[in-house]
């Protein structure tokens, strides 16, 4: 046993020496959650549309009200030319003309026509066309029950009803009660700072463990290797010295970060018998790919080139730069097979839903499961003269 952490001790100095190690340890990854994390959390900038009514009724105005309290988008309503030049100009992204006629077409059972323009580039557009629509649509409706619930005494009375069933309308819909069930009380939500502090910890750990394993490859290099082989140390002492050295340096990476993250961003990393655990099942298997890779290698150039080019595309793939949702199926199904997809659903559980040791028993096994493949293919092409 002293010889294995003989071994796992010269390994921790080697790494300690180099000032370099703590910026991609520690450093770069809170400065990744940092930047796309904290500073990109629930940033999304509305488009500007500027809003121009030629009807001048008290329905434009109700339809003007509705559109400024959609999420999607802000309006500015000006003039008809100051419209069309700032839309020539491209200070604006689109242009909304309600023509005149609207309220008329309305009251006559009609859907009034209202012009939405746009340049090609503008992504936003369908999503407003959507609100547009639909806005114009349940004026329809509403308007036509105003006509015909009651017979008016006055020209202005179906203003009044139609106020009544709008706020009845909107009141009913309020009623919806969206209710999140999570197993933690203190536990709300899986906000984006707590993805990415999960996801870029897990991708800079990858990224270092492909470093540190290339010692192997180094110390054959220099020679360090044979003088070990040398010892009376045998094969197993000298691969469980190695093992121990990354996995630690590893733990201690992870723990830095969570500490780290948890005080500079408020991350709660959830159940502390259940984190120790999964982040375990984890390193385990980044210090196999690591140690695949290494197998297959001849130079640390060459593994630090095809390791970050693995690590990188995979952690795309698996969900650490945005959120698996918004990808295609084909992505989705492809991600199954990178160990980053099952670690954020295992880090889910207990960042998001305050889950225990059974509920990430299936992102552990499968993340074991790839431990144990790169592993015994990494070991089974190690050489040993």
């Amino acid at each position: 046993m002293k010889r294995i952490w003989d071994l796992c001790a010269f390994e921790w100095l080697r790494v300690l020496k180099k000032p370099q190690n703590y910026l991609f340890m520690f450093a770069m990854p809170l400065l990744f959650t940092f930047l796309f994390g904290s500073l990109l959390s629930g940033y999304s900038p509305k488009p500007m549309v500027a809003w121009v009514d030629e009807d001048h009724s008290f329905l434009s105005a109700r339809y003007e009200k509705d559109m400024q309290k959609n999420p999607l988008f802000q309006l500015k309503k000006v003039s008809p030319a100051q419209a069309k030049q700032w839309f020539r100009e491209k200070k604006v992204s689109g242009l909304i003309m309600v023509d005149k006629g609207f309220q008329k077409q309305l009251l006559e059972g009609n859907k009034p026509k209202v012009t939405f323009q746009h340049g090609p580039e503008f992504s936003g557009a369908m999503a407003i066309k959507q609100a547009l629509n639909h806005g114009v649509d349940q004026m329809h409706i509403i308007a036509t029950a105003a006509l015909q619930g009651e017979r008016p005494q006055s020209p202005d009375d179906w203003q009044s009803l139609y106020r009544r069933i709008d706020h009845d309308v909107r009141a009913s819909a309020q009623k919806v009660r969206v209710e999140a069930i999570f197993k933690h009380k203190n536990q709300l939500e899986m906000d984006n700072t707590s993805a990415r502090a999960a996801g870029f910890s897990i991708m800079f750990v990858m990224i270092e463990m492909i470093s540190v394993t290339g010692a192997l490859l180094e110390a054959k290099r220099s020679g360090v290797w044979y003088r070990i082989m040398a010892t009376p140390s045998s094969r197993f002492q000298i691969l469980a010295g190695y093992f121990l050295s990354f996995f630690l340096i590893g733990w201690v990476q992870f723990a830095v970060l969570m500490l780290s993250s948890s005080l500079l961003f408020g991350v709660h990393w959830g159940n502390p018998a259940a984190l120790m655990a999964f982040v375990s099942a984890v390193l385990l298997a980044v210090v196999g790919l690591g140690l695949f890779i290494a197998g297959f290698v001849k130079t640390t150039e060459q593994q630090a080139a095809l390791g970050n080019l693995i690590v990188v595309s995979t952690s795309m793939l698996g969900g650490v730069y945005w959120p698996l949702d918004v990808v295609p199926n084909i992505m989705q199904k492809i991600a199954q097979f990178v160990p980053q997809k099952w670690a954020m659903d295992g880090f889910t559980e207990l960042i998001a839903r305050g889950g225990s040791l059974a509920d990430i028993a299936m992102p552990a096994a499968v993340l074991l499961g790839f431990a144990a493949l790169f592993i015994i293919v990494g070991m089974s092409r190690m050489k040993y003269e």
